[in-house]
Parts: C-alpha cells; sequence; structure tokens
C-alpha cells in the first residue's frame, strides 16, 4: 500500500497545544515527517493561527494544510462540539493541487470560483484528475454563483464535493484554514488527482408534503413569487400562521421544513433552506432556484433521515468497487443534528457499519454541502446542498493505470 493516513484528535483548551497533540496521535501512522496533505476542522473555539502552528510545528512546513470551523467535529467516535480533528494523508499515487480565494463577496462569487478553479489547475502536476474537494464561508448567500464558476473551469460533470464552514450555530463568522492562514470569507480547496480512487454519496432523507408549486419570479438565491404571490406565503398558508409568527419561528421552520426543488430522474429532491424573509415576502436561500422549478415543502423524520445515511454510505463504499477504504470524509448538515438530536451520534454508527472497515473517519457539521447528482439528465454535475450528509471515500487503484 502506497498510502497511509494518520488521524488525531484533541479537546485540549489551548489551539497550540491541541493542534500539537492531535498531530502527533497522527504522525504515529505517517512514515514520513512531512504528509502530503493534512485536513483540519475544528469547533469555533479553536479558530486561532495558534492551532495551525502547533499542527506545523509537528509536521514541519513542506506540506498544504486545508480545512475551516464547523457547527461541530466529527471522529470515529462520534460528535464533538468542541475540539480539533486532523487527518494527514501521506501518499505516493495521490497527488494534491491546492488554491485559496479570499474576499469572496466583495468581488463576482462566481469569478471567485473560476479564479480557485484556474489556480488549482495551474498548480496540477498531473494530467489525471479524479475529485475537488472545496470548502467555503458557510455564511455566503452567494454559494451557486461559487460553484458556477467553478464547474465553467472544470467542467460540469467533475465531481466537486465537500462542505461549508459554520461557527456552532452562532451565525456570525466562520473560519476557513489554508496552510498557516486563518481566514474568513475565503474559498479554498484541492484537486484530488494521480491514481487515487475516490467515491461519494449523497442523500437527506426528508420527504415531500402536500401538492407541488412553480417559482414564478426568482433572482439568483432568492425566491421573490411562487405562483405570483410572495414566497413566503407557502409557509403561511400551510403552518396557518401570520407573517410575524413565521418569522419568529423561521430558523425552526425553515430547517424542519426546507423546500425540495424536483429534479426528473433524481431519487431526492435538492433542498434549499430559506434562512432570511425579505421586505417584500421573499425567500433568501443558501442556493438558487431557478422561475418555473417545481418545489414542494419537505419534512423530515429521524427515521427516514438515518436511511438516508445508510444509502449514502452504500453509495460511496461501492464506488471504490475492490479497493479497500482508506479514509472516509463526512460533511454533515447541522440542521440534522437539530432534527436527531441525541440520535444524531447513529449516523456515524450507521456509517462504520457499511463500511466495516478500522479506516480513519473524520469530517465537521456544515452550513451547507456540495456534492453531484446522479441522473442521466444531470450528468454528475455538482450543486449546493441543504440538510444531506455527504460521505467520501478515499482508496488507492490496485494497478496503476499510467503507460509508459
Amino acid at each position: 500500500m502506497e498510502t497511509i493516513i494518520g488521524t488525531g484528535f484533541s479537546t485540549k483548551d489551548d489551539p497550540f497545544q491541541a493542534g500539537q497533540h492531535a498531530a502527533l496521535q497522527a504522525r504515529q501512522n505517517i512514515l514520513r515527517p512531512s504528509p502530503k496533505l493534512i485536513i483540519v476542522f475544528s469547533s469555533i473555539h479553536f479558530r486561532s493561527p495558534k492551532l495551525l502552528e502547533g499542527i506545523y510545528s509537528v509536521f514541519g512546513n513542506n506540506t498544504c494544510l486545508l480545512g475551516g470551523t464547523g457547527a461541530g467535529v466529527i471522529t470515529s467516535t462520534g460528535i464533538h462540539k468542541y475540539g480539533v480533528v486532523i487527518l494527514a494523508v501521506q501518499s505516493q499515487k495521490i497527488s494534491f493541487s491546492t488554491s485559496a480565494v479570499h474576499d469572496i463577496n466583495k468581488s463576482f462569487p462566481r469569478e471567485s470560483g473560476s479564479q480557485f478553479a484556474r489556480q488549482a489547475l495551474k498548480n496540477l502536476q498531473t494530467k489525471t484528475r479524479e475529485m475537488a474537494l472545496v470548502f467555503f464561508d458557510g455564511l455566503t448567500e452567494q454559494g451557486s454563483e461559487l460553484l458556477g464558476g467553478i464547474k465553467e473551469v472544470f467542467g460540469r460533470s467533475f465531481p466537486i464535493i465537500g462542505g461549508s464552514t459554520a461557527d456552532n450555530l452562532r451565525f456570525a463568522k466562520t473560519y476557513q484554514y489554508f496552510n498557516k492562514e486563518v481566514l474568513n470569507n475565503a474559498l479554498i480547496g484541492t484537486i484530488l488527482a494521480g491514481d487515487g480512487v475516490f467515491g461519494y454519496g449523497v442523500r437527506h432523507g426528508w420527504q415531500p408534503l402536500g401538492r407541488a408549486h412553480t417559482v414564478t419570479s426568482s433572482r439568483g438565491n432568492v425566491i421573490n413569487e411562487i405562483e405570483h404571490k410572495p414566497a413566503v406565503e407557502i409557509y403561511e398558508t400551510y403552518f396557518k400562521k401570520s407573517l410575524d409568527e413565521i418569522q419568529s419561528l423561521f430558523s425552526q421552520i425553515s430547517i424542519l421544513y426546507p423546500l425540495g426543488i424536483f429534479l426528473p430522474g433524481e431519487k431526492e429532491y435538492l433542498l434549499r433552506n430559506p434562512i432570511r424573509v425579505t421586505a417584500s415576502g421573499g425567500l433568501v436561500c443558501q442556493g438558487d432556484t431557478p422561475v418555473n422549478s417545481q418545489i414542494k415543502l419537505m419534512m423530515g423524520t429521524k427515521e427516514t433521515a438515518l436511511q438516508a445515511v445508510r444509502q449514502a454510505t452504500i453509495e460511496a463504499k461501492h464506488e471504490l468497487h475492490d479497493s479497500p477504504v482508506l479514509a472516509c470524509l463526512v460533511f454533515q448538515a447541522v440542521s440534522r443534528t437539530k432534527l436527531l438530536g441525541y440520535r444524531a451520534r447513529e449516523e456515524i454508527d450507521i456509517i462504520k457499519n457499511v463500511l466495516r472497515t478500522p479506516a480513519p473517519l473524520i469530517g465537521m457539521c456544515t452550513y451547507g454541502e456540495q456534492a453531484p447528482l446522479k441522473s442521466y439528465r444531470y450528468q454528475g454535475e455538482s450543486h449546493l446542498h441543504n440538510e444531506t450528509i455527504t460521505i467520501v471515500t478515499m482508496g488507492e487503484r490496485r494497478v496503476s493505470t499510467k503507460h509508459a
């Protein structure tokens, strides 16, 4: 095996010591002092350059680092509201090409996405590329535009997967980690290339309610009208509450009852979390909803959400074919933890039971996820998601595809 992966987890209060402690655990499995890539997720409490200094004090300066803050971090033992988790990858078969764009909301978000992708391709040292792993500020309202810019460069069928950073439900500021920098309002990521093999699965488990409605006016991530009425009326009508009552309960309602976009050929609706109501009754969402989209209110239950985890893990494992799982990354929408409550840790148990491997597992609770859709019509095009659990499996080809 030419790919070796180590993980570490720490809850030490001092950011430097936490980073160092987690890195020392991961280094026990890494043969060389400097891995090719380090992925770092932390709760908001560790958002300090000292965290990264602690990690680099163990691994040296010759390695790339990516990650960010979540609304919790994930290890093989469960979901933790406080802590730091890292995954270090040393590989002769898998290569990485990283890139970062700052101030994604100060320019056109689509151009920020394109700039990120062009730089990542420029840094790529091989023609074989398998997947992009991408993280960006979870408070941006232009996630679909960012993703659109990346797709313009990488191609619409190239898998772009990841999660948007979070801040333990404070909704104030999230942070992204890129090498030795702690960033805000940034887009970061890497192309995974070489002779690695990667799988993914994305599901949510929310079910449609009632009849379909047509979006008659929208612009980007704002749904202005549904069937020529202010979009918020879809909630007023269903819950039989006034606008003031809806707005007072909006954060809870939008998580438990998101909007679902019907996409022909897909097994699940594409979910959109409304995050606020405009003065004219429009719904500002975390992703785009085109005019003429057929949408429904959606409802999640604990059982259907947990069934979705099993289905997503089976898909992610299946895509590796006969390659053993070397590592697993999990991006869990924080809204799922609100729905599942104390049963949220069951999602991690299900993933481990399906994979049936001691391979390292890390992740974070996110404000949104990116992953491809799979129907023939959408040809694997990646979209911004809400409420999902997105799983990435990592392996390596048993026989190299390179020819002399």
